[in-house]
């Protein structure tokens, strides 16, 4: 007996574990979304000099940028079903290799229909990894730690599209190309693919990586869940009996248009209505979704610790979803009455700084869903969102090139601040839908 018990110890101080391995797995879930937003927005990025290069007008810039989401927004209701089927590990690790090589691809594009077609190839790929990674995440995470979790992870959206006007800058500017930058870029997304696999597990416990501690914390994420035996005996369509989800839907619309105006646009309009260089233009772009960043960690630490100190669910994100949305139409009605670049793009980056806060609707489906059907729920706000996402760059393409200005598409910014308010105010958090 003490002999088998001295080699169950030796045995377990052989056994390699990383402690704290959820904060890796977090670390790990932003790299992907920092991956996954400066692929999309590389086109962007590179888009003045790519536009002068084919002869593109503004019309047409528009149709370009949109066309990620043409296929992006197709993938969301089957990319959820495929995750909760499937499982994260799978889904994730594949979406990021195949993503990785269209972006590659992206750099032998010769016209409009080629890019196009490289786009939307992207948007296939890309479609269901954020609801892979936030369905993930959840299985880390308690209650109170959701909404700050979701937060960091989503924010390495803006962190991405913030580092990957830098980065892919700076990288033109190095090899001279952005053919060249595009096939470097699509080469490091394939190798995190690979990585993810390896690093990935669907279940925390059965990761070989994790210690003992930490399984024990973890399993008590159960004990802070109700019996949802009872919650999720139906299908994931009749959640929409309900007012909640499709509040949701409406805020998030709200938000996605704001998110990919910017996110599409944001370099154009820098480099062509403000006349900044084209290296400055990379400067700027990271302070505007820098600021994102900021405002997401932020809303997320925020929002979870006011719900520690015993502050109602409703109450605090009502308030703070509320409030985003009018600080993004307040900052962004300004624009168009400043007389500077630098007063223009600052109260860009400030509007932004709110908008990212929407970064907490992450976590909604996780509070209103049972966990089998998170995903699919998921899915179904981004469709929604993605719906403006797909619309919005042909849009402002449409009225910058009739208009010569950018007042409209800050008017309809505007609007969709508000929009996002008014839903985000008119659902309630407080407890799981039975279906």
């Amino acid at each position: 007996m003490l002999a088998n018990q001295k080699q169950q110890v030796a045995e377990q101080k052989k056994r390699f574990t990383l402690p704290g391995l959820r904060w890796w797995m977090f670390s790990f879930f932003i790299l992907v979304m920092i991956i996954n937003y400066i692929d999309r927005s590389s086109l962007s990025v590179a888009m003045p000099l790519i536009s002068k290069e084919l002869h593109i007008d503004s019309v047409t810039i528009g149709l370009i940028l949109s066309s990620f989401s043409w296929t992006y927004v197709l993938m969301q209701i089957p990319g959820g079903w495929l995750v909760d089927k499937l499982k994260p590990r799978k889904v994730v690790t594949t979406s990021l290799v195949g993503w990785g090589i269209a972006e590659a691809l992206t750099g032998f594009a010769t016209g409009v229909a080629s890019l196009i077609g490289m786009r939307m190839l992207l948007g296939v790929f890309e479609g269901p990894v954020q609801n892979g990674a936030n369905t993930s995440l959840i299985r880390w995470l308690r209650k109170s730690e959701i909404s700050r979790g979701s937060t960091l992870v989503d924010g390495g959206g803006p962190l991405g599209t913030a580092f990957g006007g830098l980065f892919v800058t700076a990288l033109i500017v190095w090899l001279g190309s952005w053919r060249l930058a595009f096939g470097v870029v699509g080469a490091i997304t394939v190798l995190i693919g690979v990585i993810a696999w390896l690093f990935m597990r669907d279940n925390p416990s059965d990761h070989p990586l994790i210690t003992e501690e930490e399984k024990n914390y973890l399993a008590k994420i159960e004990e802070d869940d109700e019996d949802e035996s009872d919650l999720s005996t139906g299908s994931a369509i009749k959640y929409f009996k309900h007012s909640s989800p499709w509040m949701l839907l409406l805020a998030f619309l709200g938000y996605d248009i704001v998110l990919f105006g910017l996110l599409t646009w944001a370099p154009t309009y820098i480099s062509q209505a403000q006349h900044v260089s084209f290296g400055m233009t990379g400067i700027w772009t990271f302070v505007i979704f820098g600021a994102g960043f900021l405002g997401e960690v932020f809303a997320g630490q925020l929002a979870d610790r006011l719900i520690r100190k015993g502050k109602s669910v409703n109450a605090v994100l009502r308030t703070m979803l509320g409030f985003a949305g009018v600080g993004v139409a307040g900052a962004i009605m300004m624009v168009s009455h400043v007389s500077t670049a630098s007063a223009a793009i600052l109260l860009i980056t400030l509007a932004n700084f709110f908008l990212r806060w929407g970064g907490l609707y992450w976590s909604v489906p996780a509070r209103l869903a049972a966990k089998k059907h998170v995903g699919q729920l998921t899915g179904a706000m981004n469709f929604s969102g993605n719906i403006g996402g797909l619309i919005i760059p042909i849009l402002i393409g449409y009225i910058v090139q009739t208009t010569n200005s950018y007042a409209g598409v800050f008017a309809i910014f505007a609007f969709s601040g508000l929009l996002m308010a008014v839903g985000s105010i008119a659902i309630n958090y407080s407890g799981k839908i039975r279906v």
